[in-house]
């Protein structure tokens, strides 16, 4: 059975990136534009990984893990956040997040997160 992955991404490149690198990893991946859907899939679901963008539309990234933190605060721990806002401020806001990228993205940086954060497990070859 395939490692699910939760992409929550606005933006239509990046989400599209990021969902290739996750198949190329092995992961079914299901997607959300905003923070709503997240949440919706969230609560429904469970993910060895989601990437999570910080400016969203309808609910932030940083309001979906703060949900997270009061409701489900074990899965902050499979979240990759990536970001164009400032990584050090997410770090000092949610240490529990598995790791914090910025964008752009550097694919290998972000297979190294990948792996690292489902326990070192691969999949496919190096992005």
């Amino acid at each position: 059975m395939r490692r699910k992955a939760l992409v929550v991404e606005d933006d239509r490149l990046t989400r599209e990136a990021l969902v290739a690198i996750l198949e190329e990893e092995n992961f079914a991946v299901d997607v959300a534009i905003d923070g709503e859907i997240a949440l919706g899939l969230l609560s429904r679901e469970t993910y060895e990984i989601v990437m999570l963008d910080i400016v969203l539309p309808k609910i932030s990234g940083t309001d979906v893990m703060e949900q997270l933190l009061c409701t489900r605060p074990e899965v902050l721990n499979s979240i990759i956040v990536v970001t164009g806002v400032d990584v050090a401020e997410i770090r000092k806001l949610f240490p529990d997040v598995c790791d914090t990228l910025g964008k752009p993205l550097i694919p290998n940086r972000l297979v190294r997160a990948i792996r690292q954060c489902s326990g070192g497990k691969q999949g496919g070859a190096v992005a």
